[in-house]
């Protein structure tokens, strides 16, 4: 017997955060983290207390899915 496949919206937005614009991930309704610009033409991608660095934007994006599914339950 399989599962059902279940449709999940994803979006990215952008949004204000500490006076600089972000990009926010969310996974249904569920707010996962955000992308925001560094002084050193990268990304800080924050996910909960957690942090980490990227290159682009879908560098940050793909890091917070991973995260999100590593740590869902």
């Amino acid at each position: 017997m399989s599962k059902s496949k279940k449709n999940i919206n994803v979006q990215l937005d952008t949004k204000k955060i500490e006076g600089k614009d972000c990009e926010v991930l969310t996974v249904g309704k569920k707010e996962v983290g955000y992308i925001r610009p560094n002084e050193e033409n990268k990304f800080d991608v924050v996910f909960g207390e957690d942090l980490f660095h990227a290159k682009t934007v879908d560098e940050g994006v793909e890091t917070l899915i991973s995260q999100y599914h590593l740590h869902k339950g």
